[in-house]
């Protein structure tokens, strides 16, 4: 008997240990979209540090086409093992938000299908025969991404604002439209995308984009062994060579970032696996050396407060911009309230990234549960932020 009282003990510690723990999760949600009449899934994936560095906000990637759940899975697994790690092997790895984004195969009772969620009415060719208005679904599930579900991520998860889009065939086309039209994300993977559609539509909106306003972008675009010798439309591969023609002979701004990529090895499906894990390597060297700058012309008022009851002495914030003193690690001095409180207010410009130190790089005060690295204020909503120490 007392053998077994100390067995269930010790299953009940084991167990008590492992909730403890952190622990990735995935989260299923249905959404009553008040643009369409059925319940879309969503899945999200909250990193396992999420809980543990609570004061610090992450990026979001948008899976699309996750009703094939491999491919959220592709995405989420590969970012956070893997790909990283082998992008950038002597870096810290960050974690990110991935937010699975589910289109309906087939539902008869509504006369929807996956493809209804991607297309919009064609402006320069006749709607195809055996289609109606009805089919044409993409400014709704435009919609249902602008006003409901990015505003309930942004809302209910700690969230930088920035994001990044993944897709594959109709769906990277989509999110090339969205780009076009909405200008809905800031990065875009998209994996073979169709941009034959209505006589080339979205391959000439691409090429005609306003990539001038200064806001960073990455792209990443691939195309598998899709050509007409393989049984494709005669116009997919060339639709998808104008693009590339297109900015790979065009001088583009510096805050643009443009990869194609060519896999003719693999045919359209099969593709997926391999090329992402390309592109989401590709990303995170793009992320880890591109878009430390401020973007919005506006500065906005901030308060930080850093608490700390080791802190003595002079400390100094530093970061990515002049009222920041440009990551000199004397930089601006903050105002030291009591032993171990120290304030400073600012005008920032956006996204600002900054660091805490007492003058030498040898010596900063690192705040509690944060991701390690740069800190960053990326919402202008959020520019009150506070700091507590080890």
């Amino acid at each position: 008997m007392k053998r077994l009282i100390q067995t269930v003990l010790m299953m009940l510690i084991t167990i008590c240990s492992i909730s403890a723990q952190e622990i990735a999760r995935v989260e299923y949600k249905e959404f009553d979209s008040k643009n369409f009449p059925f319940k879309r899934p969503i899945l999200i994936f909250t990193p396992e540090d999420y809980d543990t560095n609570v004061n610090s906000d992450y990026d979001v990637i948008y899976v699309f086409d996750s009703q094939w759940h491999s491919r959220f899975g592709l995405v989420h697994n590969l970012m956070h093992y893997g790909c990283q790690e082998e992008a950038t092997p002597n870096e810290e790895v960050h974690s990110y938000i991935v937010v699975g984004v589910a289109s309906p195969v087939y539902l008869p009772e509504y006369n929807f299908e996956r493809n209804c969620d991607f297309y919009s009415l064609p402006v320069n060719t006749p709607i195809p025969e055996g289609r109606s208005e009805e089919f044409f679904c993409a400014p709704k599930f435009k919609k249902f991404l602008k006003e409901e579900l990015m505003p309930y991520i942004d809302s209910n998860y700690r969230t930088t604002g920035h994001t990044l889009a993944v897709g594959h065939s109709l769906s990277a086309s989509f999110i090339l439209d969205a780009l076009e039209t909405e200008d809905m994300f800031d990065d875009y993977i998209a994996l073979s995308p169709n941009l034959c559609w209505d006589d080339n539509l979205w391959a000439d909106r691409l090429i005609n984009f306003n990539f001038n306003d200064g806001k960073p972008r990455y792209f990443f675009f691939n195309m598998a062994n899709e050509c007409e010798d393989t049984g494709w439309p005669p116009e997919w591969r060339p639709a998808y060579d104008k693009v590339k023609n297109h900015f790979e002979s065009t001088a583009l701004p510096s805050n643009i970032v443009m990869k194609f990529n060519e896999s003719p090895q693999y045919s359209h499906n099969p593709s997926y696996q391999p090329v992402i894990i390309d592109a989401l390597k590709d990303y995170c060297i793009y992320r880890l050396t591109h878009n430390h700058e401020p973007v919005t012309e506006e500065a906005y008022p901030v308060h930080i407060e850093l608490k700390g009851k080791s802190l003595s002495g002079d400390v100094y914030i530093t970061g990515n911009q002049d009222s920041l003193a440009n990551w000199n690690p004397m930089g601006v001095k903050m105002n030291q309230i009591n032993d171990s409180t120290y304030t400073i207010d600012l005008n920032l410009r956006l996204p600002a990234e900054y660091k805490f130190t007492k003058g030498t790089w040898e010596d900063q005060p690192f705040p509690k549960n944060t991701v390690p690295g740069n800190l960053r204020i990326t919402d202008p909503n959020k520019t009150v932020i506070y700091h507590e120490t080890y």
